[in-house]
């Protein structure tokens, strides 16, 4: 009964005002017409990326693990995507995109003190970043020319692989440090190690056990022969294998040891030299920006109808208002 009332009495108010009405809403599409044609005319450009899984090169590439590999061509994940809009919505991208293309300038962003908050205004403005129903990432950037348009989507598309570079770069690299820190060390010490083996080698000591057991043998013959001469000469060996054997088992053995270990350092210390070069991509570009033409905005049908609407509602509250007041 009150929604009858109700709509009765906007159609009394209507009916009764139906020239002021028609009035207004001419004028309110006049004035739409008119603020459609003031506004900067803006062109769109849009590019579309997917995720791409995140690895190491060396890991994914070059690390013999024959059969365990994930596959780097394949597109990411949920935990992908998230990542690859973290990069996207960071402010350094923002900040990036502006020293690039000198954004500054371009989008009038004079005040220096605040110069960053009226950045972000800006880029809500100009820039529009969807997450689809598909997956992927729909980028879509407006500019007074279809040209630039489409120059700031694609440097966006750039600036996501410098801005993952720049993000691992200083943890690379102390790794890499640590790692040849440990492959010089292990160079000289088996470097410290077979200089060490040289001396012994020089002072006749060549393989400790070989050479006990051959001097067992040849101090048995001396004995037989009662070769008292060859007697003292082996004894004189023996001494010295006695002194020096011990250290050179040692030696031998610690090389033997270092080697191996060396083999291994080598390997991590060539992936993470790869690694320290080159990181693949965090994304699929699944369309790249180009100009586009037509005119994207302002999007004058629904400036006029806004305006036309707005009028035709602030004189019905008019009315509705004034009839209350007439009723008091």
């Amino acid at each position: 009964m009150n929604a009858f009332l109700a709509a009765n009495f906007f159609i009394k108010i209507l009916r009764e005002n139906i020239k002021s009405f028609i009035k207004v809403g001419v004028l309110g599409i006049i004035v739409g017409l008119i603020v459609s044609y003031l506004l900067p005319v803006e062109y769109s450009s849009e590019a579309i990326i997917l995720p791409a899984r995140h690895f190491s090169v060396s890991k994914m590439l070059i690390e013999p693990n024959v059969g365990n590999q994930e596959d780097y061509l394949e597109i990411g994940d949920e935990d992908d995507l998230e990542k690859l809009l973290q990069i996207i919505y960071s402010d350094d991208l923002k900040i990036q995109l502006a020293n690039e293309l000198n954004l500054w300038k371009r989008w009038k962003i004079e005040n220096k003190n605040y110069k960053f908050y009226y950045l972000k205004g800006k880029w809500d403005h100009y820039i529009n970043i969807y997450r689809t129903n598909y997956g992927s990432v729909r980028i879509k950037v407006y500019d007074r020319h279809p040209d630039t348009a489409a120059i700031l989507a694609n440097t966006m598309l750039d600036l996501i692989d410098t801005i993952q570079k720049k993000m691992a770069k200083q943890r690379i690299q102390t790794a890499l440090n640590i790692v040849e820190q440990e492959y010089n060390n292990t160079i000289l010490r088996i470097n410290e190690m077979e200089d060490s083996l040289k001396t012994l080698r020089e002072m006749g000591i060549y393989d400790y056990k070989e050479q006990v057991k051959a001097f067992s043998k040849e101090y048995a013959k001396a004995i037989a022969k009662n070769d008292i001469k060859e007697k003292e000469n082996l004894e004189k060996l023996f001494i010295q294998l006695q002194k020096y054997g011990g250290a050179y088992q040692t030696w031998s053995e610690n090389l033997r040891k270092y080697r191996a270990k060396f083999a291994v350092i080598k390997a991590k210390y060539d992936q993470m030299l790869i690694d320290a070069q080159y990181v693949l991509p965090l994304k699929y570009v699944v369309q790249s920006a180009i100009p586009d033409n037509k005119k994207a905005r302002p999007q004058y049908l629904l400036i006029v109808l806004i305006c036309f609407l707005s009028s035709e509602i602030l004189l019905f509250t008019y009315y509705i208002v004034q009839s209350k007041s007439n009723l008091l």
